[in-house]
């Protein structure tokens, strides 16, 4: 079982190298993991064994919870953005705002935050970004502040709920949380840290709003006929996707009580959308992220490999140790591992990884597992904020602006102002898990 447990750990930190490395796409390197924890030749005393994982164990360890949910999830959000539902509600937020920069700024940031909360950041940073540079372009200012703030913004926002960030769908199906539980349980946290973001960013970049009146009104005289219906592409899929849209969240938030599992409700808001959808169906189908769905499941099957041969549980031992079995002290470590961690790896395959960890912790140790969850959730999340690669907004929204202004975003700019604020942000983390969980 030690040769097991060896093999097990030496492919998954070679296929976590190749993930941090971004030389060959995600997918295919997880592709290659998975293949090689279900069928590497191994011989042992017993005779040829082939795979770490028997068919058997594929499916066990398969998250077919969170797989049907992502599937859902993802089939709605391109549903609303083949209806024009993005452009329009940033023309909406933008109008509103005035092309006053203070009012972008702040509009912008919550609407990050607010949108990331029910659907993938990715997406959220992809309309917005580039609505931003567009702004920007016309308020003569530079958007790369407005940018990271969105970023910082978006990861925290999706800290709040189950559906958040992809991190929390894996952790959330897992354990079988609830979504009012999850929400309920981070959500006063999340809420702060957001605060304690956004006032830090505007503290930095405060000279950008010098003279902002004047230069607001006359922008706005020239752009007041500004019409974000003018946006929407397919009225009729507007409407459709924007209530089962809102339908889905609304059972999510009841699936607990109502008995059903998220995976169901996800899948039939899909279906649902398809069956009313209309002639632009097929289009929506193929904008589905279906490569991002690979690489989960593949993902799975890695840390199941990892699990099975007990190498998360000897870790969850050594954390066990190092804390002293005090809860307060596991929390703490498990908030600052995190997010460190998170800051320079892909924190999606390492959630996945410390789902069992935190587990077998509570297990060994009787220390209650919900407190030992809420401080990973934080962590990963909101530790993925301090550098360009730490989560996959980062890397979408320095993408879009190097893209559209071709300005290389280095990581000096980037962390100058995203490694202190994430710092503080963990560190009100800390004292409001002390304040509400440990003390």
């Amino acid at each position: 079982m030690i040769t097991f447990k060896i093999i097990a750990l030496i492919i998954f930190i070679l296929i976590y190298i190749l993930l941090a490395s971004d030389k060959i796409h995600r997918t295919i390197v997880a592709l290659w993991g998975a293949l090689l924890f279900a069928a590497i030749p191994i011989f042992t005393p017993q005779g040829f064994q082939l795979g770490l994982l028997t068919q058997t164990d594929l499916l066990k360890y398969e998250n077919w919870e969170a797989l049907g949910l992502i599937f859902g999830l993802f089939t709605l959000v391109a549903a609303l953005r083949e209806s024009g539902f993005f452009r329009w509600l940033g023309l909406s937020i933008l109008k509103l705002a005035k092309f006053d920069p203070m009012y972008v700024f702040l509009l912008f940031s919550l609407t990050a935050a607010v949108l990331s909360a029910f659907m993938d950041s990715v997406t959220v940073l992809m309309f917005l970004a580039v609505l931003t540079i567009e702004t920007c372009g016309v308020l003569k200012i530079n958007p790369l502040p407005f940018i990271i703030t969105e970023i910082t913004s978006a990861n925290i926002g999706g800290t709040s709920t189950m559906i958040g960030n992809p991190p929390n769908i894996i952790i959330g199906t897992s354990l079988h949380l609830s979504f009012m539980q999850f929400m309920s349980s981070v959500g006063p946290i999340v809420l702060v840290c957001f605060l304690v973001n956004l006032s830090l960013f505007y503290l930095f970049y405060r000279k950008l709003f010098k003279n902002r009146k004047a230069v607001a009104e006359e922008i706005f005289k020239k752009n007041k006929d500004i019409d974000p219906a003018s946006a929407i592409t397919d009225p009729r899929l507007f409407k459709i996707g924007s209530i089962i849209f809102a339908l889905v969240v609304v059972f999510l938030a009841m699936h607990s009580v109502l008995g059903i599992s998220v995976a169901f409700v996800g899948i039939a808001g899909a279906s649902l959308l398809l069956l009313l959808g209309g002639e632009k169906m097929p289009e929506v189908i193929e904008r589905i992220d279906w490569h991002t769905l690979i690489f989960f499941a593949c993902l799975f099957i890695m840390v199941g490999g990892l699990e099975k041969t007990g190498v998360l549980a000897d870790i969850a031992k050594w954390m066990g140790g190092v804390s002293g079995g005090n809860v307060a002290v596991a929390a703490l470590i498990i908030l600052w591992f995190s997010a460190v961690s998170s800051a320079v790896v892909d924190n999606v395959p390492f959630a996945a990884a410390m789902v069992p960890i935190v587990k077998d912790l509570a297990v060994a140790t009787s220390m209650p597992l919900p407190v030992l969850v809420w401080a990973m959730v934080l962590g990963v999340n909101i530790g993925g904020n301090g550098t360009p690669i730490g989560a996959s907004a980062n890397v979408v929204g320095v993408s879009v602006i190097e893209k559209r202004t071709g300005k290389k975003v280095s990581w000096g700019e980037y962390c100058r102002v995203a490694v202190p604020a994430t710092l503080i942000s963990i560190l009100a983390c800390s004292i409001l898990m002390y304040l509400i969980y440990l003390r």
